[in-house]
């Protein structure tokens, strides 16, 4: 007999509805043995989410978040990043304090990696209350590797905060459905909560919990039924807060071309093919087993936020895989749990070979599943860089071939060239410019309508370096320009205007991230 099934063998109370969970049921302590396998596991994944923590150069979004650590608080406070400032606000308090004592990547990274190693642990905890022992520490260990996490934890970004309070609040919640105790009900609005003030897709989870109290409300007694209509107007009225907000309408206006194959290929590619057909093959085998209950509202936390960004994806506004990074911990213990079950059955089929004879079957899926991950973790460590384009090399690379110290950079990425050309440059809003010599300027196409199209644009550019003695660079990646470019006009005028000095190629994944700078023809 299973392990899990084991635990629901008591008689359950009466009905025929969906939450088929004995509501008093304590999960069973870890042993010894799985506590020190639990202990490897967390090791394991603190080392791949340390390892090249300082060596990959920072993206536009994680200059986004130096650029919102080290600028004035009234400037900060009146932006639309105030509607969820945690992450920031924990920066900027390290910053303060000089508990960072360097400004590097690793440093400003250290912290959302500290989550990220504490996230590997606390998945096999709350996997102890909903898929039992063995398969929340398979979960773990899928964790530890899983190559989207670690990308994220070594991200000076909110999203690894999304991920450990999404994580907690649901564990939370559970427990509330288990003990009954509105409290517990709270205490899990709070930690969601405290998810949305890190990133406003966080709040994607209040719609699984109101979706699977309402499928087992058939279960549930009065003052239960009076919970459940908490959580569900609570959900509602975040869901109304959060599309009323500043940051929702300046998103939509920034990725203003819904596109769902794009939402489709971006969670092949961040999900996992493998991994995401094991979890599919988990709910088909534990739904009609006593651990139904607990399926249900795994396969809710997976399916309710992905229909929702399907629905937003072909509407309204263009989505990615990354705004439902808040499902992983359930896609990972739907797995672990699918492979404990098909190990068990496996085991029966064979017999009883030896003492670990019941455990090596059940590994045979998370090893499948683990060879993809670790395969691009490979790439990631080696070849793809982090998964990131060559940007601090660029601005090496641009300030060596400088002759004058003085210099104006035309670029797709200009948070990021701010970072590594003039890094406080946002500290001292409103005083004397600390980088005189340095420029660095978006490259929009609305500035070149003006200018009466790219080629005066370009000219223009040219005329104003040479009159403040300043030599002109460009520094493109060629998806992104030609998104801003679909008629191919800017690219020629570039071209024309400019040559090509250095190239930083790198692919990640489908995504070309090479980087191409051009320079001012003497």
């Amino acid at each position: 007999m299973s392990e899990s099934t084991a635990r629901t063998k008591e008689d359950l109370p009466p009905g025929n509805g969906f939450a088929r969970v004995r509501l008093d049921e304590p999960s069973r302590a870890f042993t010894d043995r799985q506590l020190w396998a639990l202990l490897a596991i967390t090791v394991l994944g603190a080392a791949l989410r340390l390892l090249g923590l300082g060596e990959w150069s920072f993206w536009v979004d994680e200059a986004h978040t130096w650029r919102d650590a080290t600028m004035p608080d009234s400037i900060f406070w009146e932006s639309n990043r105030s509607w969820y400032p945690l992450s920031y606000l924990l920066l900027r308090w390290l910053l303060d304090a000089g508990l960072l004592t360097h400004h590097s990547e690793g440093w400003l990274r250290l912290p959302f990696a500290f989550f990220g190693i504490l996230s590997v642990p606390l998945l096999a905890i709350v996997g102890n209350m909903l898929v039992g022992r063995s398969a929340s520490l398979l979960a773990a260990l899928l964790l530890a590797v899983n190559p989207w996490h670690i990308y994220f934890s070594q991200n000076a970004r909110s999203y690894v905060l999304v991920f450990f309070f999404a994580l907690l609040g649901a564990g939370v919640f559970w427990l509330s459905v288990v003990r009954r105790s509105l409290l517990l009900l709270m205490a899990s609005i709070l930690l969601v909560v405290l998810g949305v003030m890190s990133h406003p897709t966080a709040g994607l989870l209040f719609a699984p919990m109101a979706t699977y109290a309402w499928l087992a409300q058939r279960r549930l007694d009065s003052r239960s039924l009076m919970r459940t209509g908490l959580v569900l107007l609570l959900g509602v009225i975040v869901a109304q807060v959060m599309s009323m907000v500043p940051p929702f309408h300046e998103f939509v206006r920034a990725k203003s071309d819904p596109s769902l194959l794009h939402l489709l290929q971006t969670i092949a590619f961040y999900f996992r093919p493998s991994l995401l057909l094991v979890a599919l093959v988990g709910v088909w085998l534990l739904m009609q087993t006593r651990l139904q209950g607990r399926i249900l509202f795994l396969s809710c936390w997976v399916v309710v936020p992905l229909i929702a960004l399907g629905v937003l994806g072909t509407s309204l506004v263009k989505v990615t895989a990354r705004y439902a990074f808040c499902t992983l911990p359930a896609v990972l213990l739907l797995c672990g749990a699918a492979s404990v079950k098909i190990g068990e059955v496996l085991h029966q089929s064979i017999g009883k070979v030896a003492n670990w004879g019941r455990l090596l079957p059940a590994l045979v899926l998370p090893a499948i599943v683990c060879l993809d991950m670790v395969a691009y973790d490979f790439l990631y460590f080696t070849v793809q860089r982090g998964d990131r384009g060559q940007w601090r090399d660029v601005a090496v690379h641009i300030q060596r071939t400088n002759t004058t110290g003085r210099m104006l950079v035309l670029t797709i990425n200009e948070p990021t060239m701010q970072f590594y050309l003039r890094r406080w440059h946002y500290s001292e809003f409103g005083k004397a410019d600390p980088y005189p010599g340095r420029e660095v300027v978006s490259l929009e196409t609305s500035n070149m309508a003006r200018q009466g199209g790219a080629a005066a644009y370009f000219d223009e550019l040219r005329s104003r370096a040479q009159a403040e003695q300043k030599e002109l660079y460009a520094v493109v990646t060629l998806p992104e320009l030609r998104e801003k470019d679909p008629d191919g006009k800017l690219e020629e005028s570039l071209r024309e205007h400019l040559e090509l000095q250095a190239v930083f190629p790198i692919w990640v994944g489908p995504k070309d991230e090479t980087i191409y700078v051009y320079r001012a023809r003497p």
